[in-house]
């Protein structure tokens, strides 16, 4: 009789043992998979920061100033998630046209974040291209060189006292775990050094 609860005694032990062993592995996956998604997120966040910052500081850039071009502005359009301007973007010698503007979510439906959207990217009005994928938030906010932000951005007037750009980003992964999507967020302020010309 003896044995017998021996036995089960170490069966119950084996199963609880085998039990605390899975929950672990299952922990440990799931701490494996969103550290996945985060590593891959920042990495992604990383290239889109990279490439926003290098055009917006080079908006103005090669725009010519002369008495033939008076009324030239860095800045064409501008709203609270688009801007369209002005920049030798590539140092060429020609001016191009840079827009960057932000999908609906619909855009993205090939990816499994409902919330994702494409920063689009364009330079000339080329072909659509996707700059980001997994971006669920791109505003921007414009301020004068006294720091008053600019609140009419159809006024060219006001449009063109802008010296300084307030851009938040938020990235989220395009795919997620148990329904979970890692996030990355981003604000900073550029004040672009042609600018300042006009």
């Amino acid at each position: 009789m003896g044995s017998y609860l021996n036995l089960i005694g170490s069966f119950i032990i084996g199963g609880l043992f085998l039990l605390t062993i899975n929950r672990y592995q299952s922990s440990f996956n799931q701490n494996s998979n969103e550290k996945l998604l985060e590593v891959i997120t920042i990495q992604k966040s990383s290239a889109i920061i990279k490439l926003i910052e290098h055009d917006f500081n080079r908006m103005g850039f090669g725009i010519p100033t002369d008495v033939e071009h008076p009324n030239v502005q860095a800045i064409k359009e501008a709203g609270s998630d688009y801007i369209h301007f002005y920049s030798d973007i590539d140092a060429d010698g020609t001016v191009d046209v840079v827009k960057y503007y932000l999908s609906d979510a619909n855009a993205a439906d090939g990816t499994d974040n409902p919330q994702d959207k494409i920063l689009y990217r364009l330079v000339n009005a080329e072909p659509e291209a996707d700059a980001a994928l997994g971006v669920t938030q791109f505003q921007l906010r414009y301020f004068k060189s006294d720091g008053n932000e600019v609140t009419d951005l159809t006024d060219s007037f006001q449009l063109a006292q802008v010296r300084t750009f307030e851009i938040s980003l938020m990235v989220e992964s395009t795919i997620g775990y148990d329904d979970q999507y890692s996030s990355f967020y981003w604000q900073t302020k550029i004040t672009p050094p042609n600018i300042a010309r006009y």
